[in-house]
């Protein structure tokens, strides 16, 4: 406590090093805490479920009959269940309809993750079908903000897709399973209404999760489904999961939950981790400055009988309350950071509600602090606590602080080392920076094949109930183009089951002139159906043939448009040789005949970085009505201005009937690098306060080295020595550090770099480029740096430095 005491003291007496020292310890523990507590969160907490390490996925789609003979074959598993991918559902009722997030179940689905539900209780057997009674779960969400948190709400009725559903239960708060945002559980995911009834039997749509028994491994458990599959594979050798080849992998659960973002964050925990480093290293050097000023004072205390154990600690008191000072103010920072998680919705981060400060995080920011303030009170304490006393005793001033810069390394400083050590890791941050940024330019210069300017997308779903038949469905997506096209600043208008950028799906085609092939044995192209005019909307080249038209109906023959990569591969020789159009070719594996092909498109990319199956086949929507489709409005002005508008004579058609997803299309196209773009704000930002300690570090070695040559600097002058001599001399110095640090920042790099390989695209993790020009941007800045404690140098008085 005396110690402490001392220190307190002692450190505001300097305000202006305190003030300096906590800054910089707050900024590079805040930004290690708020990482912590995101890795912590995402990554290392065990899921909130029962037993979770039991909980596993199973990779690849199933299709319903691959996935009942899986729960009949599989020994492994207390239970299997099954999932849909997210839905638009219709609320009605009450406050008027509200599109929500929904998703299909299998009726195990609770059992297997181990959830009680909040109210109420979970799906039985007998509801898990087509004739089973229509109930739903609710998200504990919903429930408050829709029904009131109605305590009596198990065994109500809820108008979803018009049709009255009965509410068994309402699930915990904070439950997001099996995504972010989902309000709806419904039952029979094998009836997805989504999916054509004859489709759902060919379509491996399923996603499959299980639960281990206990002491079973995941080897076992995934040699077992190995067999099933080519069981299932030799009854059913056509279906498209029917490829006994393929392997089966079992990955847990949580792993799989964050295997898309996994690199990324600790990617961001190793930059936190290199700026708290070079903080470190920039107090580090505060300290030995102030060491060599309070030499006297040590060597007093020395010749008085303090034991050197007595003066480190009374040193290592000062770091340490410096740095928990700054942890303090860092865990305020951490908690401003953390409250701009909601806004990482670019690429979905998983178990975003989870990221929370705790008492983990707590214990974690303050065993930081000490740690930090141990690290880098350790140098300036072991120095200063073993003064020269003769020679301190003797002498005065700046002469004095000359002792306390003894040589650790080939003549360097410890001051020198600690900046050399700043500029490696500052390199190595610059250098990712800057690939990253390098690999967003490049996603920016793909051309994605379409025109996304001024084009307002948005989703509508239509209940089943009321659009029983395709005629009704077709009829209200006709008459919605022409009210929709003729609204003021309204170009044209076309519908589709998907738009580029949003999703897409898979279906197996064929040249109808060779010999028929099992489905599995097709290629897979990009399946859209989509209205007259969308290639006109959308800004898509048409190079041959026609677009679709209102001719084109459910009985007349069957046409197909395919993009260029498509015709390449059925006809190599394309655009020579044999003409695509007029040919024709078998699309999916339900409806028998073969599609005339009536035009040929560009290429389409439907996500930046891959074009998905490299070719695309398109459907027209009059020939094949769609119940849910996206809606894409080309304008003459601002997109979202027309929204209302828009909504406005959707709900002229159908009163009931809502929209979903109001976007433009330029967001949809910025949202694929939002997760390189947020990756690169943020490694820029850690590179952005790495460069500027580092640039302080050098600033603050060189003019101590300035202030300790006063003397030598002023017998120069005396001797005639030019400004230039002494400008080069001081000059030297720094750029023989810097560049020592650039060499092994370089070298840490082309190492580091590698495991950045997956985030980057079309820049090689080594490019000579980027190294090079970090390297020299680093260097021009270290020289500015390095220029004004050298410009100081110059002015020196030969007289009064002789004095000293």
């Amino acid at each position: 406590m005396k110690d402490l005491r001392h220190a307190f003291r002692t450190t505001r007496k300097q305000p202006g090093f305190a003030l300096t020292a906590i800054i910089t310890l707050a900024l590079a523990i805040g930004g290690t805490t708020a990482m912590f507590t995101v890795i912590r969160a995402v990554l290392l907490k065990p899921l909130d479920y029962r037993d979770p390490d039991q909980l596993v996925s199973i990779n690849g789609g199933a299709t319903p009959s691959r996935f009942e003979e899986m729960q009949a074959g599989a020994q492994s598993f207390t239970g299997l269940a099954a999932y849909t991918l997210w839905e638009d559902v219709t609320l009605s009722g009450g406050a008027g309809p509200e599109v929500l997030s929904g998703t299909h179940v299998t009726h195990g689905f609770l059992r297997v993750l181990g959830v009680q539900p909040l109210l109420g209780r979970g799906f039985r057997p007998e509801e898990d079908s087509a004739a089973g009674a229509p109930v739903v779960l609710i998200s504990a969400e919903l429930w408050r903000r829709r029904f009131g948190a109605d305590p009596q709400i198990a065994g109500k009725t809820a108008i979803l897709e018009d049709a009255p559903y009965t509410i068994i239960g309402v699930l915990p708060a904070g439950f997001r399973f099996p995504f972010r945002g989902v309000d709806l559980w419904l039952t029979a995911p094998q009836e997805l209404p989504t999916i054509p009834p004859k489709s759902r039997a060919l379509s491996p749509y399923l996603t499959v999760i299980g639960r281990l028994k206990p002491g079973v491994s995941l080897e076992r458990a995934n040699a077992e489904l190995k067999v099933i599959r080519r069981q299932y594979s030799m009854r059913h050798p056509a279906m498209l999961d029917a490829k006994a080849k393929s392997p089966v992998e079992l990955t847990a659960m949580k792993d799989q939950m964050v295997a898309d973002v996994r690199s990324m964050l600790w990617m961001l925990f190793g930059a936190a981790a290199f700026v708290l480093l070079i903080a470190c290293g920039n107090v580090a050097g505060l300290l030995l400055a102030r060491a060599a000023s309070r030499a006297r004072e040590f060597a007093v205390r020395a010749a008085l009988g303090a034991p050197r154990l007595r003066l480190i600690r009374q040193l290592l008191a000062e770091s340490v309350l410096l740095s928990v000072a700054g942890g303090a103010l860092g865990v305020l920072l951490a908690v401003y950071c953390l409250r701009l998680i909601p806004k990482i919705t670019a690429f979905n981060l998983p178990r975003a509600a989870e990221i929370r400060l705790d008492w983990m995080v707590l214990a974690f920011a303050l065993a930081l602090s000490i740690g930090t303030g141990l690290f880098f009170g350790l140098a300036p304490s072991m120095g200063a606590s073993r003064p020269d006393l003769i020679s301190v005793l003797r002498t005065s001033g700046v002469a004095s602080h000359a002792g306390h810069s003894r040589a650790v390394l080939a003549g360097w400083s410890t001051r020198s080392v600690l900046l050399v050590g700043q500029v490696a890791l500052s390199i190595v941050l610059l250098i990712g920076a800057a690939l990253l940024i390098e690999s967003v330019a490049q996603l920016r210069r793909v051309d994605i094949g379409f025109n996304p300017s001024n084009l307002l997308t948005m989703r509508i779903s239509l209940p089943p109930v009321r659009y029983e038949s395709d005629r009704k469905t077709a009829l209200f997506f006709r008459d919605l183009a022409g009210r929709v096209g003729a609204l003021p600043g309204v170009r044209s208008v076309a519908a589709a089951i998907y738009l580029p950028m949003m999703g897409y799906a898979g279906t197996p085609v064929q040249d109808a002139t060779k010999p028929p092939l099992p489905l599995n044995q097709r290629p897979l192209a990009t399946y859209l159906v989509v209205s007259p005019g969308y290639f006109h909307t959308l800004g898509i080249p048409l190079r041959r043939g026609r677009e679709f038209g209102e001719q084109d109906t459910e009985d007349a023959q069957r046409v197909t448009i395919i993009d260029e990569a498509l015709a390449r591969r059925f006809w190599p020789a394309y655009p020579a040789g044999q003409d695509p159009i007029g040919q024709r070719i078998f699309i999916g594996g339900v409806n028998p005949k073969a599609a005339e092909i009536v035009g040929i498109a560009a290429d389409v990319h439907q996500g930046l970085e891959t074009s998905a199956w490299p070719e695309g086949v398109y459907l027209s929507m009059t020939q094949n009505p769609q119940r849910s489709a996206m809606l894409a409005v080309r304008t003459t002005g601002e997109p979202l201005s027309l929204a209302k508008a828009v909504g406005a004579q959707v709900r002229a058609l159908d009163r009931d009937q809502t929209v979903a997803g109001v976007l433009t299309m330029d967001d949809l196209v910025e949202a694929e690098v939002g997760q390189r773009r947020l990756l690169t704000i943020l490694l820029g930002s850690f590179a952005g306060v790495a460069l500027l300690l580092a640039l302080i570090g050098i600033y603050g070695v060189i003019a101590y080295s300035v202030a300790q040559r006063t003397q030598e600097v002023g017998i120069r002058r005396a001797l005639g020595a030019q400004q230039r001599d002494i400008l080069t001399i001081v000059i030297r110095q720094g750029l023989v550090l810097t560049l020592t640090g650039i060499v092994i920042g370089l070298v840490a790099a082309s190492a580091l770099t590698r495991v950045m390989g997956t985030l980057l695209f079309h820049v090689s993790a080594t490019d000579p480029a980027t190294f090079a020009g970090t390297a020299l941007l680093f260097l021009l800045v270290a020289l500015a740096a390095s220029y004004i404690p050298a410009r100081r140098a110059t002015r020196i008085d030969p007289m009064a430095a002789l004095r000293i």
